[in-house]
């Protein structure tokens, strides 16, 4: 009892230890408070973060949430792995309660502020009750805007249900795909200012109300990016399929009806940037449209390399790529899109069942790409992909008597391209058991097919039943046709499953047997006619359980007998010698009754636990040689034939 309590103690510290880090590692937390830093300014310095003080305050209004699976450093920043999907920045809705409601006028408290300029960003509306700008970077010191908030006192039941892209979120700011994939720095800028009633002055006995202000900033940075991306990868152009035809649009009001470029076009005979996939192992084509093939370990992935500085394109100083305000793309169904950018890149995607999901990203160019550099956009699974970058040029074109005209041109980058599974990955599962059918092929209660992550596969399904006359196999029309991924199949029956990747026209077939006759089960795993069986049934050979045929019962019975008493006389010759070795033991001195008794209880234990051993060998190796003797038969028989 003492040896059981101690291995059930064992095992159960084991369990704790498993589940303890079962949930340290697969459990991603939730929530993760942003902690920010304070800083104090004169009540004129336009919120410029060089001339800001630290304080002891501490900021905590804002924090993240998402798929968070580790939190470290990443270049002096926090950061914070991102296994799946984007984080979400959620704004506290109590901000500003506290410093708009104050116990008494010697304390701080916001004020309204009707300047329009924070660290020298020129903001749409006042400053107000506070302005909230979130700001990416690609390196941690180059800032662009990508959100921004006015008066959010006045706004904290909205807050956490803002826009983007025309869509609303349930945050203040959800991050992108691309900008998780290609590693992203941020930067929250909080500013808002104070005031408090001071002294009072007395002029001529009368007495002034006096108050002081200052600014203030709150700056939350972090870094996020996808741990299941490998970061320092890079693209291998020889390996990748290239896009980049440019063609140029009416404007930026829907990007429609392209044209070819004209020689006097400023764009003419050069690229912005390229496209390019990488990560299949073959190509083939839908058309003109590529189908990228990928098997298990593949990441097609989408790729940028901006070629030119968009201040100085194709190193002209004449030429540079514009901000636009809002716009639209016109193909994708696109609102007017605000804050549009240097450029917006558009990717749709369609799934087998023609169900659309789009993703705009604007400002690409200014926030995401960097020249030389190439920037991976997303990775892709199977679908059905369109992808634009829609931007606009400032042209300063030159006229008569040295004086120059400046137009503005529209271009767009279009392409499309489908991902498919190069292999055929369709399984087929027991319905009890939800494991995969052995080589066997027999799932007794039924099966159902699985078809993974391969969502572009054909698959058709045949029933057959044994005939009337139990010599053969009839199909049953009733089954025959195309099969679905999930439905259960428990009808008897011997069913021929064909899978077929239509990217590839390959495909592979399999059959499967639900029921228990020992006919069928036979037909199925030794892969020969119904009759053949019947006549070697009726010349005395069995069916295990199994399926297998034995031709030679009789003598395997026999074979197995004699195995048996061999076995049986090493136990018996064991037992003799064990006995033999006790009555020696007798001849020694006579120990006290204690030890005695101790010696009769060790000596009952130590036999009671050998033989029990030495029966569950004999029958293990009975059965294996059994096994052995039939599975040497099958083959003899398969050789002969």
């Amino acid at each position: 009892m003492r040896r059981i309590a101690i291995l059930m103690g064992m095992i159960m510290i084991l369990v704790g230890t498993f589940i303890v880090n079962f949930l340290d590692t697969y459990v991603a937390e939730e929530k993760k408070i942003l902690t920010g830093k304070v800083y104090d300014l004169g009540e004129k310095d336009k919120y410029e973060i060089n001339k800001a003080e630290s304080v002891s305050d501490k900021a905590s209004r804002f924090y993240l949430s998402g798929d968070i699976s580790e939190v470290s450093t990443e270049n002096g920043f926090v950061s914070y792995a991102v296994d799946s999907g984007n984080l979400k920045i959620m704004a506290d809705t109590n901000f500003g309660t506290a410093l708009f409601q104050p116990k008494k006028e010697q304390d701080w408290h916001i004020i309204t502020d009707k300047t329009k300029v924070v660290d020298s960003m020129n903001l749409v509306e006042n400053i107000g009750s506070g302005a909230i700008i979130v700001q990416t970077s690609k390196d941690g010191n180059t800032w662009i805007n990508v959100a921004t908030e006015t008066d959010i006192y006045e706004k904290t039941d909205t807050l956490n249900k803002r826009t983007m892209n025309g869509e609303q979120v349930n945050a203040f700011y959800q991050t992108t795909n691309v900008q998780v994939i290609a590693g992203c720095y941020y930067r929250i800028i909080v500013a808002y200012k104070l005031e408090r009633t001071v002294e009072p002055s007395k002029v001529l006995f009368v007495e002034l109300k006096n108050t002081e202000q200052k600014e203030r900033l709150e700056i939350y940075e972090f870094y996020a990016y996808n741990p299941n991306v490998n970061q320092t990868e890079k693209l291998n152009r020889t390996d990748a399929y290239e896009f980049s035809d440019v063609y140029r649009v009416d404007s930026q009001d829907g990007f429609k009806n392209p044209t070819a470029m004209q020689s006097d076009d400023p764009h003419n005979n050069w690229t912005l940037g390229k496209f390019y996939v990488s990560g299949y192992t073959d190509v083939t084509y839908d058309g003109d449209v590529p189908i990228f093939l990928k098997v298990p370990g593949d990441k097609a992935a989408l790729w940028f390399s901006l070629e030119h500085d968009l201040n100085k394109c194709n190193g002209r100083t004449d030429v540079e790529v514009e901000y636009i305000s809002s716009g639209s793309d016109i193909y994708f169904g696109t609102p007017t899109i605000e804050d549009f950018g240097r450029g917006a890149l558009i990717i749709r995607k369609s799934d087998k069942n023609n169900k659309k999901e789009r993703f705009i990203y604007t400002n690409y160019l200014e926030a995401s790409a960097t020249v030389g550099a190439n920037t991976r956009v997303d990775l892709f699974e199977e679908g059905d992909y369109e992808v634009a970058l829609d931007y606009q040029l400032h042209y300063d074109k030159p006229f008569v008597f040295g004086t120059t005209t400046t137009k503005t041109l529209t271009y767009r980058v279009f392409f499309k391209f489908k991902v498919r599974n190069g292999d055929i990955s369709a399984f087929i599962r027991d319905v009890d058991t939800n494991q995969f059918i052995t080589n066997a092929n027999i799932a007794e209660n039924g099966f159902y097919i699985d078809v993974a992550n391969s969502q572009y596969l054909s698959i058709s399904i045949k029933r057959e039943v044994l005939s009337e006359s139990l010599d053969g196999l009839v199909e049953d029309t009733k089954f025959s046709g195309v099969a679905k991924e999930g439905r259960y199949y428990k009808d008897e029956g011997v069913y021929t499953v064909t899978v077929k990747n239509l990217a590839t026209g390959d495909s592979v077939e399999k059959r499967v047997y639900v029921g228990n006759s020992d006919i069928l089960k036979a037909h199925i795993v030794n892969e020969i006619s119904i009759s053949e069986i019947n006549e070697r049934l009726a010349a005395g050979a069995v069916i295990d359980e199994n399926g297998y045929i034995s031709d030679y019962a009789q003598e395997s019975n026999k074979e197995d007998t004699e195995i048996g008493n061999e076995v049986t006389t090493e136990i018996e010759s064991d037992t003799e010698e064990t006995s033999n070795t006790e009555k020696n033991v007798e001849q020694l001195d006579e120990p006290n009754e204690m030890v005695i008794d101790e010696q009769k209880q060790n000596k009952n234990d130590g036999f009671v636990l050998p033989v029990i051993m030495a029966i569950i060998v004999f029958q293990s190796i009975v059965f294996a040689l059994k096994m052995r003797k039939k599975k040497e038969t099958v083959t003899k028989e398969a050789d002969v034939e």
